[in-house]
């Protein structure tokens, strides 16, 4: 089972690792609506769009994922095809500028295996950007990525990568046979690891902090379960 679960987590990262050779399309810095910094063959993803206060300035920010319209055609292979890419847009006056994109953050169409679609999600929270992925099989991963502002950039804060079953959970435990949590607080360095064994025995459950180390940027960031 161990070589299973190793197996399966390195076919994983294979996914989002391959948005680290694509290159980001050249996108406005200003604009008075959001269709101007949606580049040429690119559209907005259905549900890839938040609101929210971002830089504390009272102006209403937003976020998009953007798609390339080659997607939504038979045979897209998203090894050599272009990717998604997040946009982080503050209000001005009037209309918008760019804060920040980049191109590795949102995993491709075809990262989720046999679930489908991986994105699952985008919010807008007390100056946070979340960013939600989920995909799998009979084996299931989600990955949540946070992301704040400050000091002229928007950084990794806290993440959270889930392995569990779509048979169920354990009743005794909180989890899934074989299941994993794996929970991090970037600005406290606190986290929480969660391993739980095939007879829903919990194998290790550590919680800790870690000495403080660099922050990582959104425009660098990759999910990896």
């Amino acid at each position: 089972m161990k070589a299973l679960v190793v197996t399966l987590l390195a076919s994983l990262a294979v996914c989002p690792a391959v948005a680290q050779t694509r290159a980001v399309p050249k996108v406005a810095t200003q604009g008075r609506a959001l269709r101007a910094f949606i580049p040429a063959g690119y559209d907005t993803l259905p549900g890839g769009r938040a609101l929210g206060d971002l830089n504390h300035d009272g102006r209403p920010d937003v976020a998009l994922v953007l798609r390339p319209q080659a997607e939504t055609q038979d045979g897209y292979d998203g090894e050599t095809m272009p990717g998604r890419i997040l946009l982080v847009l503050f209000g001005a006056a009037p209309g918008y500028t760019l804060a920040e994109r980049a191109g590795r953050v949102m995993i491709t169409k075809d990262g989720g295996g046999q679930y489908g679609d991986p994105f699952a999600g985008l919010t807008i929270s007390k100056g946070v950007l979340t960013v939600h992925h989920y995909g799998g099989s009979s084996w299931r991963w989600s990955v949540v990525s946070k992301f704040r502002y400050q000091q002229g950039h928007f950084y990794l804060i806290g993440e959270t990568t889930i392995l569990s079953r779509t048979s169920g959970d354990c009743e005794s435990v909180d989890g899934s046979p074989g299941g994993e949590l794996h929970d991090t607080n970037f600005l406290t360095g606190e986290y929480e690891i969660r391993k739980i064994s095939e007879a829903c025995r919990v194998l290790l459950h550590r919680k800790g902090r870690h000495p403080p180390v660099a922050l990582r940027r959104l425009a660098d960031y990759t999910p990896a379960p």
